[in-house]
This record gives C-alpha cells, structure tokens and sequence, in this order.
C-alpha cells in the first residue's frame, strides 16, 4: 500500500460490484490556496491561521452506517449494534456509537494490518455474515476521515470515500448534501428557502448568524465534523468475560495436589473482580483429561461475593466428594456471568456485641453454600407456606438456590395462618387407638385445643372433611391430631410440634 501521506485522498475499495455502493475520488485541494476573505466565516477561526507544517493527522476514524437499522427500534437498534461493535473490536480498541452508525479509530492499526483494503475487508465480511443471520440487507455505507462527525457525514452521503488529511477536508465534506445533516423539518425548511443545497454553500455564511438562525448545535456540528471543536463520543465497553488455564507438566491423580494451582487461579479471578468492582454468584472449573471429556464443577453462590478464601473453601468442599475419571492434564476456570459488588461495613471498634459475631445472611449464605457443597444441591431444601387449605399442600420443599417468588404450578403465599400448624407433618397420617374412651399413641394424650374444621379437596375426587386439635403426650410434647367426620370417624395423628 502507498504511503497515506503521500496523496491527498485515496478511495475506498466497493463493497461488492452490484451494491450501488459509489465509488468517488474527491480532487486535492491545490497547493496555493487563497487567503482568506475579511468576512468572518464559519470556519474561518481554523483557516485564517497559517499552516506552517502539513502534519499527518492525529487520528483516522472509520465510519460504519447502517441504514437498514432505521425501520427498527431503539431497543433493537442498541441490541444490534452492541453486537456489531464487538465485531469492529477485532481491528480497533476504539469504538463509538451514533445513530444507525458505528465508527472506531483505525489510525494506529494500520501498520498491524497492513493498510485499510485489509481493515475493510474484514469487517466486511464480519458485517455482512452477521446483518444475514438478521434477515437484514447486507450493503451498509462507509467512510474514513480524521474526525468522528466528519466520517460519519461521509458515509451518510453513500460515498464510500476516504480523506487522510484534515486540511483535505474541507473541500470532501463541502461537496456533500445538506442532507447527511441532523437537522430538524424547520432547519431544514430555513435552509431550502435559503437556497442552500451543499455543505459548500454554508462555509460562505457568517457564523453569527448561522448561530442566530439555526442555534449553536448546527455551527458546533459543522465545526466538529472540520475538527475545530472537540467532540464526545460514546465509547462501546464489551462486557467482562474471565477465563484462566493451567496446563500442568505432569498427570495429576491427587485433588489435594490440584489445590494450590486452583488457589492461584482463583487468586487471579477475585483480582480480576475487584479491579472492575464486580462480583460473582457462578463459575465453572473445568478439569481436562487426556482421552475423556472434561469434569465440569459448576460452583453457584446464593449471594454474589468475590472472596477468595470463601472460593477456595467451597472448592475443597467439592474436591472432597469429587471422583475423577482419569488423571487431570490442565485445569481451566471460566466466569460468563458477573453482578456488581456491594459491600457490607463492619464495625471498626470492637465491643463485647460485636465479639459475639451474630449470624447474619451472609454468614447464612456462606454456610448453607458449604452444606450444598459437601451433600449436592438437590439435597439441602428450604421450606415455604402455599395459598392451600388442606396441610398435605400447604407446604412446598424447595431447591435452596430456587426463588419462590418467581412462580409455579403453586402460587406462594407470605400469609401465615392463625391457628398453630407444626412444621413437621407425617408422609402418612397415623391412626390413633381409643381405649375406655382416651386417645392412645403409645401413652394417654389429652386434648388442649380444637376443633378447627377443614373441608377442602372435593374437586379432586378425594374429600378432606376434618376436625383438628391440639393434643398434649404425658412428657408434654404437643401433637396434631384430627378425626374424620364421614365414614368411619377415625382418629389420626398429622403432625408434631417443636
């Protein structure tokens, strides 16, 4: 490739023969340029002063526009181009959003890739792929320039163009239409009535009066687009995503071997989080064999955390009862899924209340993610109340990690009932003995309280029509106790109290 300084403008090569994509090579400007006029212009602040150098250009910002992407929403149009703009990440570490458009800064990746036909040609077919998996139209419009606005407005036109220098500029953007500006009806109502048509024709206006006319957004536009004003961009932050590898020199048969390079990379992940100030409820440590697919121990918090030591702990835990089919030749943790970190402030003076160290629901968290470690995660339930009047349904056994709000086939309730309900109720109620008149379970019960009636289920094919009451054994424990009122009118034991 030439060197970029060595002509004006260079053209961009076509994205494809039939797109319709136009191909324009704009003139140089010559080399005795005019002085400039007494009247003050637009750009007249950044031409009356004298160019003592022609300097290469700071920056070259490649322009992306997408006019397809105007039929969509916003919130598909964002969803797109975040996606797009991880595409563009692959040949620049810079890239902004505008509307429809993306452009990204391809000055200092020249070199790397020998020239932009190659950046081109790389995004185009990264862009094209992916605007066909979307079911959209392929072509898109593009140009390069060094300013954001500038490029941008280049490759609104349809003129897939590119201009090095920005003294260069000029001249490229004054052939363009008023129309690549973002304007509103009556701006643009102003400007066909003026008889205006290019770019060209506002250089010759004065800038106080544009000002007056068309308000400071319009002259702070055109001067961005020349590169006399600054102007901000909003830059695309790929999400964060951690994966950390160890291909170890040896087989590995010994789990409590394997510990400390799992510590080290754990050690490398919580850095990772508190440099982003983020934490993590899941993670996956991959532990790779030679013939055999990989054992995944997926490890989830109920609280999102980033300590270490708790990590490693709950990695121990799962190591303890971890049977490896083959020995371990590399070991590898990857984190997809990432929360913000919010600390909790402890106390700085010690006093006899805080030597006590109360459990809190972090420490109840820490230890309930211990206990799934250790027996599996299906083992260790939680208990909540159901919005059901028969006691066989009033309670549901839920995964600890599940959310009983989200809901379900059973509609949670967060009322409790007013008469007592024990906690523990039997899988099969149990029928009691009557001997001369007193209710027998291995000795004489007395009853305290009752009866509380509960018809319920008659839908179902199975009638529930029971009279409950509290009963008391001779140590003094209590039991639930109902006795049937159709049928045989037996009595039977249900539940127990604490």
């Amino acid at each position: 490739m030439k060197d970029p300084d060595s002509e004006a403008q260079l053209p961009l090569p076509c994205i494809a023969p039939d797109s319709g994509a136009q191909i324009i090579q704009l003139p140089a400007r010559p080399k005795n340029v005019a002085k400039a006029r007494p009247s003050k212009t637009a750009t007249d602040e950044a031409s009356a002063k004298p160019i003592a150098k022609r300097s290469r250009s700071k920056n070259l910002w490649y322009a992306l526009y997408l006019p397809q992407l105007r039929e969509l929403d916003s919130t598909q149009q964002k969803k797109y181009l975040d996606q797009l703009a991880g595409h563009m990440q692959s040949v620049s570490s810079t890239v902004s959003f505008h509307p429809q458009a993306l452009i990204c800064e391809i000055r200092s990746s020249l070199k790397y890739f020998s020239g932009i036909d190659v950046i081109h040609q790389k995004l185009q077919r990264l862009i094209e792929r992916q605007l066909q998996q979307w079911n959209l139209a392929d072509d898109f419009f593009y140009a390069a320039s060094p300013t954001v606005s500038g490029s941008l407005l280049l490759a609104r036109s349809g003129n897939n163009v590119l201009v090095y220098r920005q003294e260069n500029l000029r001249s490229a953007l004054g052939q363009l239409s008023t129309d690549v500006l973002d304007l509103n009806k009556e701006q643009r109502r102003r400007l066909l009535n003026m008889g205006i048509r290019h770019l060209r024709d506002i250089w010759r206006l004065p800038s106080d009066g544009l000002r007056k006319r068309f308000g400071s957004n319009f002259v702070n536009q055109l001067n961005m687009a020349l590169g006399i004003a600054a102007e901000p961009t909003h830059n695309y932050i790929p999400p964060p995503a951690f994966a950390a590898s160890y291909d170890l020199p040896y087989e590995i048969e010994n789990l409590d071997r394997l510990l400390p390079i799992a510590d080290e990379l754990l050690a490398q992940l919580c850095d990772f989080l508190r440099r982003r100030d983020l934490s993590t409820n899941s993670l996956a440590l991959s532990l790779l064999h030679e013939k055999r697919d990989s054992t995944v121990i997926n490890i989830g918090l109920r609280m999102a955390s980033r300590s270490q030591q708790h990590l490693t702990l709950l990695l121990e835990t799962h190591f303890g009862r971890l049977s490896i089919p083959a020995p371990i030749v590399a070991i590898k943790i990857e984190v997809r899924k990432f929360d913000a970190f919010f600390a909790k402030s402890e106390s700085f003076l010690e006093n006899e209340a805080s030597r006590l160290k109360p459990y809190n629901d972090s420490n109840l968290n820490q230890f309930m993610e211990q206990l799934q470690a250790r027996l599996g995660e299906n083992h260790v339930k939680s208990v909540s109340n159901a919005t059901q009047h028969c006691p066989e349904y009033a309670s549901l056994q839920l995964d600890y990690k599940e959310n009983p709000n989200q809901g379900g086939p059973v509609a949670i309730s967060t009322e409790v009932c007013a008469n007592p309900r024990p906690l523990w109720l039997l899988q099969e109620p149990k029928q009691l003995n009557i001997n001369k008149g007193r209710l027998f379970y291995r000795k004489p019960i007395a009853i305290v309280s009752g009866p509380e009636r509960i018809e319920t289920r008659w839908w179902s094919g199975i009638d529930v029509c029971r009279d409950y009451y509290v009963a008391r054994e001779h140590s003094g424990s209590r039991l639930w106790i109902y006795r049937e009122r159709i049928g045989k009118r037996n009595w039977f034991l249900h539940g127990l109290f604490a």
